[in-house]
C-alpha cells in the first residue's frame, strides 16, 4: 500500500508490479480523449471506422515522438543509442507527442476525408478539443513522478492535503532538502486544461449565435416563446422548480428554432447538386509560356489568388440565407493550439528548468509557445472568415451538421 504521509515516500509506479503510475494515467487520458471523439463522431453520425484503426497509429506515433522531443531537448545524456530508445528510463515530452501524433492524425483523417466527403473542419472539431481532456488525466501522473514542480514556496499549501503537500517536491537524483513545498504546476496544468476543454466543447460551439440574430425574433410569427403564454414571475421563485422548469423550457425552445432556421434547414437542393468551381486551369496562363522566373512567379500568384477567391460563398449563403451568425466548423479545433499555446506562456517561466519545452533554455520554450498561439488563432480566423466562402465543397459534411 501506499504511504502517502511520509516525505520521502516514492509513489512512482505499483509496488510489487515495476508499472510506473505514470504510464497507467497517461493510458486513462489517451483512451479517455479517444472515448470522448468517438462520442462526438458517433452523434453526427460520422463513420468511426478510421479512429478506431488510426487511434493505435496515432498512439505509436505519439510515443515515438514524446520520445523524440525530449532526446532532442537533453542531448548531453545520450550516449548511446540504448539510452535513446530507453523509454523505461523514463523522459517523454508531451510536446512531441501531441506535434507528431497530430501530424500523422492530420493525414490519416485527411485521406477519410476524400473518403467519405467529410471536411476535415468537422474531424479537427470533433477530435483535437479532447486532447486537452486526456491532458487534464495525464498531468497527474507528473504528481507521482514527482516532477513539473514550480518554485519553492517555503510552506505547504493549506488547502491541499498533506498527502499531496509532501510531495510537492523533487526526488531521484537531485532530490530536493527537507521542507522544501514547491508550486503545484501539474495541477494548475491539470485544472486550466479540464477548463479549456469544456470552454471548447460547451462554449465556442454556441459563441456565435449568442451575439447573431435570433430567428424567434426575426420570424416572431412563427416561433412564439413559451414564456408569453407563461411568463415567470416573482411567485415562482418562491417554489423555484417551477421557475427552472420555465427556463429549461425556454432553452428548449430557442435550441429548436435554431435547429429549424439554421441547422435543419435545407436549401435548394440543385444550388447544392450543381455547385461547381470555376477550374483552376481557366484562370492560368497558357503553358506554352516561356520558362523563365518572371512567368513562374506570375503563374504562383494566379494560383494564390484563385484560392483566395470566394467560389463557395453562393453556397453558404444558400445554407444561411438570413445570415446568421454561426461558429462555423473548424474554430474549436483551432482554437485548441493557441489555448495550450496560452498555457505553456504562463507556466513555462514557473518550471524548473528540467521540465520546460526545451529543457534548460526558456527563451526558446516561449517562442515554441508563441508560435503555437499564433498558429491557432490564425487557424481559427482561416475557419470562421475565409474557409466557409472559400473550400467548403458541394455535398460535403459541413458546419450543419452540429
Amino acid at each position: 500500500m501506499f504511504n502517502f504521509l511520509g516525505y520521502n515516500d516514492a509513489i512512482d509506479d505499483i509496488p510489487g508490479t515495476g508499472i510506473h503510475i505514470y504510464s497507467i494515467l497517461v493510458a486513462i487520458g489517451f483512451i479517455v480523449a479517444i472515448v470522448a471523439s468517438w462520442i462526438k463522431l458517433y452523434r453526427r453520425n460520422i463513420p468511426t471506422k478510421t479512429l478506431e484503426w488510426g487511434c493505435l497509429v496515432i498512439a505509436l506515433s505519439g510515443i515515438i515522438g514524446a520520445r523524440l522531443w525530449f532526446v532532442v531537448s537533453d542531448t548531453k545524456d545520450m550516449d548511446t543509442i540504448l539510452d535513446v530508445i530507453a523509454v523505461w528510463r523514463g523522459g517523454m515530452a508531451i510536446e512531441g507527442g501531441v506535434t507528431v501524433g497530430m501530424v500523422v492524425g492530420f493525414f490519416i483523417f485527411y485521406r477519410a476525408s476524400k473518403q467519405l466527403q467529410i471536411s476535415m473542419w468537422v474531424f479537427m472539431d470533433c477530435i483535437i478539443p479532447n486532447i486537452l481532456l486526456g491532458q487534464a488525466i495525464g498531468r497527474w501522473g507528473n504528481f507521482f513522478n514527482q516532477e513539473l514542480l514550480g518554485a519553492n514556496m517555503g510552506h505547504p499549501f493549506s488547502s491541499l492535503p498533506t498527502w499531496m503537500n509532501n510531495h510537492l517536491h523533487y526526488s531521484g537524483d537531485k532530490p530536493d532538502p527537507v521542507k522544501v513545498y514547491r508550486q503545484p504546476l501539474f495541477l494548475y496544468e491539470s485544472i486550466i486544461s479540464l477548463f479549456g476543454w469544456g470552454f471548447l466543447t460547451f462554449f465556442v460551439p454556441k459563441a456565435g449565435q449568442m451575439f447573431s440574430r435570433k430567428p424567434w425574433k426575426l420570424f416572431a410569427g412563427e416561433f412564439v416563446s413559451p414564456l408569453k403564454a407563461n411568463s415567470i414571475t416573482k411567485k415562482d421563485y418562491v417554489l423555484p422548480w417551477k421557475a427552472i422548469k420555465k427556463y429549461h423550457g425556454y432553452r428548449q425552445f430557442k435550441k429548436q428554432a435554431w435547429n429549424t432556421a439554421y441547422f435543419d434547414f435545407n436549401p435548394n437542393s440543385n444550388i447544392v447538386k450543381n455547385f461547381v468551381k470555376k477550374p483552376l486551369k481557366s484562370v492560368i496562363i497558357n503553358k506554352e509560356y516561356k520558362r523563365n522566373i518572371k512567368d513562374k512567379i506570375k503563374q504562383k500568384f494566379q494560383k494564390f489568388k484563385y484560392y483566395m477567391q470566394p467560389h463557395a460563398k453562393p453556397l453558404t449563403d444558400a445554407f444561411n440565407p438570413n445570415q446568421y451568425r454561426i461558429t462555423y466548423t473548424g474554430v474549436c479545433g483551432s482554437l485548441y493550439f493557441a489555448f495550450y499555446g496560452i498555457i505553456r506562456m504562463i507556466l513555462e517561466p514557473l518550471r524548473d528548468s528540467r521540465d520546460i519545452m526545451m529543457i534548460g533554455n526558456v527563451s526558446i520554450s516561449m517562442l515554441l509557445s508563441a508560435i503555437w498561439v499564433i498558429f491557432g488563432a490564425t487557424l481559427a480566423i482561416c475557419a470562421q472568415f475565409f474557409a466557409p466562402s472559400r473550400f467548403r465543397k458541394g455535398e460535403w459534411l459541413y458546419e450543419r451538421s452540429y
